[in-house]
């Protein structure tokens, strides 16, 4: 007699079938793997490249349903598809054909909510190696069209749970994940972790929001032959702090540290006096709740063997600090 475990099917397989099925509804046939990832950042969808007639080639994403993963604090497992589907609804209605914003455009959204898929325009990636197509200059030219968009067009759609990346929003994060951390941080810790944030709203909490990405990374974008960059993947999308896509971009990318420097440099760029303090602020915000986070996911997983959690804690501690700890001169 079979194990149980063994009867039971893997919800990506599950997700894989039911989206080959969908595809054959929609008379697509599946193609080459993409360039780009094939799971989103946090393995909430799977992505699928397809070809219609004439050659045109689309994009499926087929979004997961597994309760049982370890998420974020403070998500919902079906948030990734209401937040990204709501985001291409309403890019739709402002900018169908992506004039002003670099998105793909939207071809369907499956039935249900949350839609259990997203078929999307494919957007070909220029040939070379991604560390040669993608520079710095272009991450900088997605920054300006997210500070231009109108996010306030976002807020209080019912159908769109979105993300607050600002300072009170870390602070909400943070403090849910007060069991999961507290052995790992020590109360120490904690309490350096509640003041830093006290002084980091009465730095940047009256800043104006603007439109976040929120894995903004080089996974997720897309420069095509003509050197444009296009963004993709908007489950993690929201309103806030202009410093989280660039802090989240330096803390993830897996370039060397000469280019990290000249890129946070570049960032800072004429800024003097307050608006170079406010602008730090902004990024050690953003840096000390996405190590908080990572240091909660660890411990979930891992426990006290958790093999990253002596480096979380350095970003930590190197955040709360600030100055040369953390930012180069």
């Amino acid at each position: 007699m079979s194990h149980p475990q063994q009867m039971t099917q893997a919800p990506e397989e599950t997700a894989k079938q039911e989206a080959m099925q969908v595809l054959d509804d929609l008379g697509l046939e599946p193609c080459e793997p993409l360039r780009q990832r094939m799971v989103s950042g946090h393995a909430s969808s799977l992505m699928f490249l397809a070809e219609g007639a004439g050659g045109r080639r689309f994009v499926l994403k087929h979004y997961l349903a597994t309760p049982d993963r370890i998420w974020p604090a403070g998500v919902q497992p079906h948030d990734y598809a209401r937040r990204e589907c709501g985001f291409y609804r309403l890019l739709d209605e402002i900018d169908p054909r992506r004039r002003d914003f670099p998105a793909p455009r939207t071809m369907l959204v499956g039935p249900g909510d949350p839609p259990r898929w997203l078929l999307l325009e494919h957007v070909p990636m220029a040939p070379g190696p991604v560390q040669e197509v993608l520079a710095s200059d272009h991450f900088f030219r997605l920054a300006e069209k997210l500070r231009a968009f109108p996010h306030e067009r976002l807020v209080g759609r019912r159908s769109l749970p979105l993300n607050h990346w600002n300072t009170i929003g870390y602070m909400e994060r943070v403090r849910l994940m007060y069991e999961s951390v507290l052995n790992v941080l020590g109360e120490r810790r904690w309490r350096q972790l509640q003041a830093f944030f006290d002084e980091a709203v009465r730095w940047i909490d009256s800043r104006k929001s603007v439109l976040v990405h929120g894995d903004f990374c080089e996974e997720n974008i897309v420069v095509t032959e003509d050197d444009e960059p296009w963004l993709v993947d908007f489950e993690r999308i929201g309103i806030g702090n202009e410093d989280h896509d660039i802090a989240w971009l330096w803390i993830h990318s897996t370039r060397d540290q000469n280019w990290k420097k000249n890129l946070i440099l570049r960032w800072f760029g004429n800024r003097v006096g307050g608006d170079r303090v406010r602008c730090e602020w902004g990024i050690r915000a953003a840096l000390a709740y996405m190590a908080v986070r990572r240091l909660r996911w660890g411990y979930l997983r891992e426990g006290e063997d958790d093999p990253r959690q002596s480096g979380n804690l350095a970003l930590l501690d190197a955040t709360l600090a600030g100055g040369s700890d953390l930012f180069p001169i």
